[in-house]
């Protein structure tokens, strides 16, 4: 079984320490320790509260990977009504400074006094990359 490796693999990815992990999930930083050495594992109860926190799902941190076949969400486009120019410009800023999901391409038309922004996002990343920090 993984899970001491994911948790311990997340919790660095994060920047998150020992103990402001215990905290939040409300164990101590021993038990912690010993998840993440494999000396004992997570009651299966926690496992909701893990994944959450690490917003990753349970298989993930139970190591359960999937084959080659499987679905993975590479490219978005999406459609945004703005009111103005200027606020679909604000948008566009906000998009490109996001590090997740990439953006690739966009544009602005303007219909019936309403501006619409297409935005075209990329996805394919690794799990292992993909940052669920909140902000």
């Amino acid at each position: 079984m993984e899970i001491g490796a994911s948790i311990k693999a997340l919790r660095q990815r994060h920047g998150i320490t020992q103990e402001t992990f215990a905290s939040y999930i409300g164990t101590s930083v021993q038990t912690v320790s010993r998840w993440e050495n494999g000396i004992n594992y997570p009651d299966v109860s926690m496992l909701p509260i893990l994944s959450s926190y690490f917003k990753v799902t349970t298989d993930y941190l139970l190591g359960i990977r999937g084959d080659a076949i499987m679905a993975k969400l590479l490219k978005t486009t999406e459609v945004f009504e703005a009111a103005t120019n200027e606020e679909a410009e604000k948008m566009i800023e906000k998009f490109k400074a996001e590090k997740f999901p990439k953006l690739v391409s966009y544009s602005v038309n303007e219909k019936n006094g309403k501006f619409l922004l297409e935005v075209t996002k990329e996805f394919g990343v690794d799990l292992n990359e993909m940052n669920f920090d909140e902000k």
